[in-house]
């Protein structure tokens, strides 16, 4: 299969990155897993950081309060709700626990989620079963599905009764696969489920209006895609649920669910628990209007980035995946790419974490890159992340770097040993 011509942006590729991201990682493949923010915006967020240390007592009760209303006035316009749903956070992590560890769950209450939930947020959900009483159920997924396939499962699931919750993503981590939450949100919301969406991939990545899809709960890093320094990221609270939403840890702001407010007071209970919940660097806040503004002015906007990241990631699937003869993860439907793109690589599941630990220190040990993988359904996959300032060589140079530390790996005592143990064949890799 030939691969399709992207559709280049001059300012995009690797004369973009060597203007606005100098680093000193030879190839950069995995944007989706910490972010990375482009030269202009490290200096506002190091110039925000002066700000704060400059005369702290100042900015913490004067100056913390307009910085964050602006930068959620900016996002509210991003992802389209009110700003006064919207409070900040961290990272997506601390939002799935602000809302599962402040909901009034009671024993019994069940909590719907996919086999392929976050690691940390699962782990969420076991610990209020331990502490509650409350019964995960998961949801096996088992790529690749069509979507109509994912959301018959979880109806199924929600007939059986007794659902309170579903956790669900918007765009899965590991493998990196576009998740149908809009859809989900609606069988969740007529069977009365409440809907928990981690979208810790999402602004920045995809498109779409929390006004039309109309979630219980969102949340969203902005660091990874929307180019915001490091740990920032937005919590979406559906205006019928703020008395029940507390901040994480509970501070000075704190108010009880039946706690009566002046109307006035009332419309903005959630944003102002949230705007100080304790001492901190509110610095990647502050910068956030910076940074949309940089994508809009620079970048050329949203839907100049999605579609110049989404139409790269599709011709990088084809192009590894021809490389190593194997094929890259879709289904019927297209709707698993993104900005990141799996694809498989030929060596069986059984070896996956021993292949992981040894391919990781390698490349970027020995080759200044980084390359995320996981195992997924019997088969091992490595998730490409692409970003406007990458082009389809790094990903030829990253498939190399990822086959030759294969090669090494197969050579090893390690692999011989586990492969005879477990009477494989050798895996021939030309």
């Amino acid at each position: 299969m030939s691969v399709p011509a992207i559709r280049k942006i001059p300012s995009f590729g690797h004369a973009f990155r060597e203007k606005y991201f100098p680093t000193k990682a030879s190839v950069l493949v995995n944007h989706g897993s910490y972010g990375l923010s482009p030269a202009p915006i490290v200096q506002e967020y190091l110039a925000n950081i002066q700000k704060e240390c400059d005369f702290p007592d100042k900015y913490m009760r004067f100056v913390l309060g307009p910085d964050v209303a602006a930068a959620t006035k900016e996002v509210a316009e991003l992802v389209d709700c009110d700003a006064t749903d919207l409070v900040f956070l961290p990272n997506a992590t601390a939002g799935v626990n602000t809302i599962l560890r402040s909901f009034p769950f009671v024993r019994g209450d069940k909590v719907v989620m996919p086999s392929t939930v976050y690691g940390s947020c699962g782990n969420t959900v076991k610990f209020l079963a331990k502490r509650i009483g409350i019964i995960p159920i998961t949801i096996d997924l088992q790529y690749p599905l069509n979507d109509q396939a994912i959301l018959d499962i979880f109806e199924a699931a929600f007939k059986q009764g007794g659902v309170r919750l579903c956790l669900f993503d918007a765009v899965i981590s590991m493998p990196g696969v576009r998740f149908p939450f809009e859809k989900m949100v609606e069988v969740c919301r007529f069977y009365d489920v409440l809907s928990l969406v981690d979208g810790a991939h999402s602004v920045g990545l995809i498109p779409y209006s929390l006004r039309q899809i109309k979630p219980d709960f969102f949340v969203s890093n902005l660091h990874k895609w929307l180019f915001v320094p490091r740990g920032c990221a937005l919590l979406y609270v559906d205006r019928k649920h703020h008395r029940k939403v507390h901040t994480f840890p509970i501070s000075h702001s704190y108010l009880d669910d039946d706690v009566e407010l002046l109307p006035e007071l009332e419309a903005t209970r959630l944003v102002d628990r949230f705007v100080f919940t304790g001492t901190n660097c509110y610095a990647s806040i502050a910068t956030v209007p910076f940074a949309i503004k940089f994508r809009r002015d620079v970048c050329g906007g949203e839907e100049a980035i999605f579609q110049y990241c989404h139409e790269l990631a599709k011709q990088a699937g084809i192009m590894v995946a021809e490389r190593w003869g194997t094929s890259y993860l879709d289904n019927d439907d297209h709707s698993l790419i993104t900005a990141m793109v799996n694809v498989e690589v030929p060596l069986r599941g059984q070896f996956f974490l021993e292949f992981k630990e040894f391919v990781e220190l390698e490349a970027v040990e020995k080759y200044g890159t980084y390359v995320q993988s996981c195992a997924h359904n019997g088969k091992v996959y490595v998730r490409f992340s692409c970003q406007i300032y990458n082009e389809l060589s790094d990903y030829e140079t990253a498939a190399d770097v990822f086959m030759e530390c294969l090669r090494k790996y197969l050579k090893s005592e390690h692999y011989q040993k586990h492969a005879e143990l477990e009477k494989v064949g050798e895996l021939s890799i030309s």
